[in-house]
């Protein structure tokens, strides 16, 4: 097993470092409790509303660029996000130098109370960076099926979409992902996390995320008790709602032999799918509607887009 270590992660235009906390804080708790960015809200605590919606990024396969996903922070344990990028609603611009996004908003008056306002401009942040990539144009139906995990109690939709047009009609200003891909080389050279802290019971807690498949082996034979974890889009209600501690636990999201799609061999092309138990949901729902056409509107419906972002499909199928 690897020495124990830090939590590291790059937030602010800064590499952190979290000792100390128990290891099922989430990441909405640190933001708001130990960061103190409160811009980010506590609507549901279970994933459904989007008020607490963040950007995490990670290096894609090659390593060559950052892909950025909007998530759940309400139900992501602070240990799932080491390696990765931290991006909330402060990261976007300045309130004398709105981004698109943000200028969109108060253009369309897509804020009434305000509170999930921090949620939306987040996924509208990731819907605009990655069609900004794609040099596309995604039309109102499109819109809000990406805003499907996002929801506005003041019945503002219309006026947050009509934002989500408005901000493709601005110059081109996407987020400086060059800090973002320079950090994340740096905290790859990290070994393999194993982080320890009392629980929030004050019994000691064991974090493992293993990267390579012979080392998970290792640890769940070595730990068969161990609570296996994916995206903790199911467990993270576990620790808020029902107030349970997990004990020792093992993350399946490092794992890169657990996160390929491949094809089986012998099988007619594209016929037959190995989806590994890291895939994530979205991933698994877009290779498998890619064979299967009609899955789409199955998978439109299947949770919400920040949720199929972290979940997985090994985990759904295990809980």
């Amino acid at each position: 097993m690897t020495a124990p270590r830090p939590i590291r992660f790059f937030h602010q235009g800064q590499l952190k470092s979290v000792t100390g906390l128990p290891p099922t804080t989430t990441v909405l708790q640190y933001l708001r409790e130990h960061a103190h960015c409160a811009g980010t809200k506590e609507g549901c605590a279970e994933g459904d509303c989007g008020a607490c919606t963040v950007l995490v990024g990670e290096l894609d396969a090659d390593g060559q660029a950052v892909d950025l996903r909007n998530v759940n922070a309400c139900i992501q344990f602070l240990p799932m996000i080491d390696g990765k990028a931290l991006l909330t609603v402060e990261d976007l611009g300045a309130s004398d130098d709105l981004n698109p996004v943000q200028q969109a908003l108060v253009d369309c008056h897509g804020s009434q109370c305000g509170f999930c306002t921090p949620g939306f401009a987040m996924t509208m942040q990731a819907i605009y960076e990655r069609h900004q990539a794609l040099g596309t144009r995604p039309d109102r139906q499109v819109l809000a099926d990406d805003l499907a995990g996002n929801l506005c109690r003041c019945t503002g939709y219309r006026p947050i979409l009509d934002a989500g047009e408005r901000m493709f009609d601005a110059p081109a200003r996407p987020l400086d992902r060059a800090p973002l891909l320079a950090a994340l080389r740096t905290l790859r050279e990290d070994p393999p996390l194993r982080y320890e802290a009392p629980a929030r019971d004050g019994t000691p807690q064991r974090v493992f995320a293993p990267r390579s498949l012979e080392d998970f082996a290792a640890l769940r034979e070595a730990m068969p008790e161990a609570r296996l974890v994916a995206g903790a889009t199911d467990v993270g209600l576990w620790v808020n709602k029902q107030q349970r501690e997990l004990g020792d636990v093992i993350l399946t999201g490092r794992v890169e032999a657990l996160r390929r799609i491949e094809g089986i061999a012998g099988t007619p092309a594209g016929a037959t799918l190995r989806i590994g138990a890291a895939v994530t949901l979205e991933d698994a729902w877009a290779a498998l509607s890619d064979r299967v056409p009609a899955l789409r509107e199955l998978w439109l419906r299947f949770a919400s887009p920040p949720v199929r972002h972290a979940g997985t499909l090994g985990g759904n199928i295990a809980n």
